[in-house]
């Protein structure tokens, strides 16, 4: 706040910034406006700006419900200095920065019930990871991410392969896919396929039938778009088994309960 503003005055300066960043600005960037520590506490006293975690503040009023706050506040710490409109792929391409990925990009999808834990993102370099998050450094396609209530995710289907990767308990990947596959956020039959090489290593079956039993037994077919009724079926018939990308790519599967830990490294 410049010398002589008023509180509400200074609100208005922050708003020029929380205006084009979900109702959130960072306290460098608050530094780069010109409010001080001090003046900042004033404006926490009056309940006009909340601190949310990572050094980032959230005004009063904001449109950004927790479930978004929260992880768009780990993703402006990523890069705390600069303003959004600043940020690699600011210009389009969305690819060039930070994305929220793995267990955090589930939540944010509304996809299961993963394990709380660490925020954690995919980014094209690596970047300083604030407390409880993680970057791992991955390409990601542009048909791999997609914008969720102003932040980059994860598409479901990059989602799932990742966790997959990952080692994510099985239970919570059956429901993880279960409603990435009744939301309609992921086309069945390409996540099948994809998910074939990967079955041996992490101790899933990938024959239709089996697959099915595994990830979707709780599915109701009568729910699903037209695509994902299409795929259903072709798993569920007797020629999916020796497909491409199904059987011949992955060794038999062990059949252990799927609510149990197999998510061991193979």
């Amino acid at each position: 706040m410049m010398v002589g503003m008023t509180a509400e005055q200074t609100l208005r300066t922050i708003a020029t910034v929380t205006d084009r960043q979900r109702g959130l600005v960072t306290a460098a960037q608050l530094d780069r406006l010109g409010v001080d520590p001090e003046q900042r506490a004033e404006l926490a006293r009056r309940l006009l700006l909340t601190r949310l975690d990572w050094d980032v503040f959230e005004i009063q009023g904001s449109p950004t419900p927790p479930r978004y706050a929260y992880p768009y506040a780990a993703w402006l710490a990523l890069r705390p200095d600069v303003y959004v409109w600043e940020r690699p792929g600011a210009g389009g391409t969305i690819t060039a920065d930070a994305v929220l990925s793995h267990e955090a990009a589930a939540r944010a999808l509304g996809l299961g019930s993963p394990s709380a834990g660490r925020v954690t993102f995919t980014a094209p370099e690596s970047l300083p990871a604030p407390r409880a998050t993680r970057v791992l450094v991955a390409a990601l396609r542009p048909d791999e991410v997609t914008v969720h209530e102003g932040l980059p995710v994860t598409t479901a289907h990059r989602t799932v392969l990742d966790l997959v990767r990952d080692h994510t308990d099985h239970a919570e990947l059956r429901d993880i896919i279960t409603d990435a596959v009744r939301l309609d956020l992921v086309d069945l039959a390409p996540l099948h396929r994809d998910l074939g090489p990967l079955a041996a290593r992490h101790h899933f079956p990938i024959d239709g039938p089996d697959f099915l039993a595994w990830f979707l037994p709780d599915l109701d077919d009568r729910a699903l778009s037209p695509r994902n009724a299409r795929a259903l079926a072709t798993l569920l018939a007797p020629a999916a088994a020796t497909g491409p990308g199904t059987a011949t790519e992955a060794a038999p599967a062990q059949r252990t309960d799927p609510g149990r830990q197999l998510g061991s490294a193979g």
